[in-house]
């Protein structure tokens, strides 16, 4: 045999890995032993430890070096570079978003939560309201059922028709999703932006109603109920 294994250490005599030790090619039975290394196999090292060499045996050690710990009462991170037990205060287990350390643990910080799941929330029924209003809405000024678009531009021009006291051609989609300008009479315009009014007034009040329920929750610390409330389109 030319060669055997061998166990290298770093220059603290941490186990790193195997190395490969050559024969002496002038005296037998003598072995070339690479620096650092050692003849003697190491223990298995669990998880948090390491097998040291200490010059005559191998000893299991603490050590976290090369992982990320975390600061218990700020949450931040630290990349562990020595050896020996993590520093007071630190923990392996990484926080959740929001989570503050109690009980030897992390665990939500329930009034924060709350506060962002509201804040959340209150802009997400501000957008669905938001996006219903300005999405079309349907009347029946004809006759027949037609859905008129209704974003910021269109009301001020449904605005502007309605004030003009003419009677004015006025796009609006059929049944079946044809747009065109047909005919409306200037009481029928008058009815159009009356009936914006109403669904919009109504989309407003959906909005108030859900950020009182938020609100409510909100006091409660109630966070599945914070979870629950939403906006939902409303058929017209």
């Amino acid at each position: 045999m030319t060669t055997k294994t061998v166990y290298q250490t770093d220059e603290l005599g941490i186990y790193v890995g195997l190395a490969i030790a050559d024969a002496s090619p002038l005296e037998p039975g003598v072995w070339l032993i690479p620096a650092l290394c050692v003849e003697q196999e190491p223990p298995s090292a669990p998880e948090g430890q390491a097998a040291r060499w200490d010059g005559l045996n191998w000893k299991l050690i603490d050590c976290y070096r090369g992982l990320t710990a975390y600061n218990t009462a700020t949450r931040e991170p630290l990349v562990i570079d020595r050896l020996g037990p993590l520093p007071d205060g630190y923990t392996l287990e990484a926080p959740g978003p929001g989570q503050i350390w109690e009980f030897g643990q992390w665990v939500d910080d329930v009034p924060a939560v709350v506060e962002a799941l509201y804040q959340e929330r209150v802009l997400a029924v501000d957008a669905g309201c938001s996006q219903e209003i300005t999405g079309g809405f349907w009347s029946q000024v004809l006759g027949d059922r037609h859905r008129y678009s209704s974003t910021l531009e269109d009301q001020m021009n449904l605005t502007g028709a309605a004030l003009s006291g003419a009677d004015l051609t006025y796009p609006c989609l059929d049944a079946e999703g044809i747009k065109a300008f047909r005919p409306h009479t200037a009481d029928q315009l008058r009815q159009l932006a009356g009936d914006f009014t109403v669904f919009r007034l109504g989309r407003l009040e959906q909005a108030y109603q859900l950020k009182l329920q938020l609100q409510e929750a909100r006091d409660a610390q109630d966070i599945d109920a914070l979870a629950a409330i939403a906006w939902e389109n409303v058929a017209v």
